[in-house]
């Protein structure tokens, strides 16, 4: 029986918290390369950095890649499609780095297919979410680098914020909360409560209604 072999594929993600461009130094420091040379290597396409190893050997190159912070994904030989590029292979002595104490990231509620399931000709069945409105949404050129060149956005006003302070850093609010000048309220002496209980809905309080002056003098006009 031959032994099973993997794909070491890499998608474009790095791990969260992690600096895009200090990934990038690093991931081409560890193959002996330029950054310049790797930078489509983050443009969200299918990589494979390393085809046709075995199981061992997938967890080493998972572990030292994502101690960079790349985002690496171990896909079976036979069933991935096929590479449109590779990256400059690594010596087969390098020792792999110090693994990150998290080297996961929150998926949530997504889920993985069985090794070897076809998820083209047998795709999960997804439900469609509501979305709001998104007419002022646009996408950038196919190609632009968002993260290098982020888009400009323009400041929205807000209002007078000068009588609005902030607290010292470290200091407990819960605690030690500001003091806050109680502003005046109208009479409210004929404001009764309802009785703990009382379904307000279905019995509703009976209203008093305010007088109104004699109006025996007015007629409507014809």
């Amino acid at each position: 029986m031959s032994k099973a072999l993997f794909n070491i594929v890499f998608y474009g993600i790095i791990q969260p918290g992690k600096d895009r461009s200090a990934v990038l130094t690093e991931m081409a420091a560890l193959f002996k390369t330029t950054p310049e040379k790797l930078k489509s290597y983050f443009s969200g396409d299918r990589k494979v950095i390393k085809s046709n190893v075995d199981d061992l050997g997938a967890e080493k190159y998972r572990v030292m890649l994502e101690s960079i912070g790349l985002v690496i994904k171990i896909e079976p030989a036979d069933a991935a499609p096929a590479a449109s590029a590779s990256a400059p292979a690594a010596a087969s002595t390098a020792a792999p780095g110090p693994a990150a104490a998290n080297s996961t990231i929150d998926t949530g509620d997504l889920s993985m297919a069985e090794p070897g399931a076809r998820v083209l000709e047998h795709p999960v069945e997804v439900t469609p979410q509501a979305i709001g409105d998104i007419t002022d949404i646009s996408m950038a050129e196919v190609g632009a680098d968002v993260l290098s060149e982020p888009r400009v956005v323009t400041p929205v006003p807000v209002a007078d914020i000068s009588n609005i302070s902030m607290a010292e850093p470290g200091a407990d609010v819960l605690e030690n909360p500001v003091r806050v000048t109680p502003q005046p309220i109208p009479d409210i002496s004929e404001i009764s409560v309802a009785e703990p209980g009382a379904d307000i809905l279905k019995n509703p309080p009976e209203k008093k209604f305010a007088p109104i002056p004699d109006i025996s003098g007015l007629s409507l006009k014809k």
